[in-house]
Order: C-alpha cells, then sequence, then structure tokens
C-alpha cells in the first residue's frame, strides 16, 4: 500500500545514480504527494535511456468512463497486475515507470490510534518505485506497483511499494515483461528505515520539511 509519499529529489541526485536519465528543472519539493495529484516519472525514451515527465496518480485505462477511477487504482498488485482489467494492458504492453520519491508515509494502528510514519531507504535520498502508466485521452496517469513488505516493514503495513535499487532502473524501464516480472518478484530486502512524523501530513494541503521530520518519543 502507498496512498502518499514525497519527493524532494533533485536531478543531480537521480542522473548520478542512473546516467540514462535526461535531465529536467529541479522539481518543486513536494512533501505530501496524494492521489491524483501530478508525480513526477521516468519512462523510456525508445533509445536505451529514460525521459522525465509529470504523470497524474491513479492509472486510467483507455476504457474508464470517468476520472473518478483513478483513486481506486494508485496501487497494482504485483500478484495480480498482469491479470486486473485496470492494468493488464499497461503491463502485458511494457508500459513501465519509475516514480521518482524520497519516501513515503504509512499510518499504522498503535494503541488503537492511527500513528503517520515516514519510511526512506536508509542508504540514498533516492526511493525510487516501480509503476506502471496508461494514457486516458490526453492524460497521463501512473499507478504504482506493490507487493508483500519486506520484514522490516511489515510492523507497520502488511504491503509496500515495489522499491527498486539503481542498478535495476534501467532494466525495469527497458526490459522484457518477463524480466520485469523477474525483477519484482526476486528483488531482495531494500535498506528501510522508518519513524513517527506528526499527523499535520493527514491534510493533502500541508507541506514543507517539517512533514518528514519525527516526533519526540
Amino acid at each position: 500500500m502507498c496512498g502518499r509519499y514525497t519527493n524532494n529529489a533533485t536531478w543531480r541526485e537521480i542522473t548520478a545514480l542512473f546516467p540514462a536519465a535526461v535531465p529536467e528543472a529541479d522539481p518543486e519539493p513536494a512533501y505530501n504527494v496524494a492521489p491524483t495529484q501530478l508525480g513526477w516519472t521516468l519512462g523510456k525514451d525508445g533509445e536505451g535511456g529514460a525521459k522525465a515527465g509529470q504523470m497524474k496518480w491513479g492509472l486510467l485505462p483507455a476504457w474508464a468512463k470517468d476520472a473518478k477511477m483513478a483513486y481506486s487504482t494508485i496501487n497494482a498488485r504485483l500478484e495480480t497486475v498482469a491479470e486486473k482489467p485496470a492494468f493488464r494492458g499497461a503491463w502485458k504492453a511494457g508500459r513501465r515507470c519509475l516514480v521518482i520519491s524520497t519516501g513515503y508515509y504509512e499510518w499504522p494502528v498503535i494503541a488503537g490510534e492511527k500513528r503517520p510514519h515516514f519510511i526512506h531507504r536508509t542508504d540514498s535520498h533516492i526511493t525510487m518505485f516501480g509503476g506502471i502508466w496508461e494514457k486516458w485521452g490526453d492524460l497521463l496517469t501512473y499507478s504504482i506497483v506493490t507487493k508483500d513488505a519486506d520484514e522490516n516493514i511489515a510492523p507497520l503495513h502488511d504491503r509496500m511499494p515495489l522499491i527498486l535499487p539503481p542498478d535495476l532502473w534501467g532494466d525495469w524501464l527497458n526490459g522484457s515483461v518477463g524480466d520485469a516480472m523477474g525483477i519484482a518478484s526476486t528483488i531482495g530486502e531494500q535498506p528501510m528505515a522508518y519513524h513517527e512524523v506528526g499527523k499535520a501530513v493527514g491534510n493533502v494541503r500541508n507541506q514543507g520539511p517539517q512533514l518528514i521530520e519525527a516526533v519526540a518519543a
């Protein structure tokens, strides 16, 4: 599950890890990206590289009757991505993307209360998600692929985004459908950490680095 994430990455950080990415102007820092909002992604450019662009979070297949469907398609379960009607077209056609992130939030219930936590890689500022994308009219839309939670994340939630290390970014974008499923199914536990944050992140209008600051124990 991933229902809110952050992106305060710079292109210098991204290209240092993935030289194939074509730099853009640095995205405006976003500390509370929510469903149906625009998020920065990388897609293949047809020449083995990666091009940047913004897409709307919540995949809309071509047959979707209206945009309301996006609220139910922000995440695509790895186990069923090739079968679910909303996702199978994008998956089988190889429309995969990298969702640029620096971490994400979960709300575990502790002592009967939902308490937000910020989750991020410990070895890099970039916490890149594997995603799929689809075009709906003139709108580009995406979904974050999710998997069973790694042992280090399971105390917060039983699901987590598919988090890809830099050496697999190019393979995820440019490999075959079989390659992508192999990556997603066999990737090892990633070095992650988390801490509790303030409840202000629950309001999608709130932004700023204070949202990811740890609350006092």
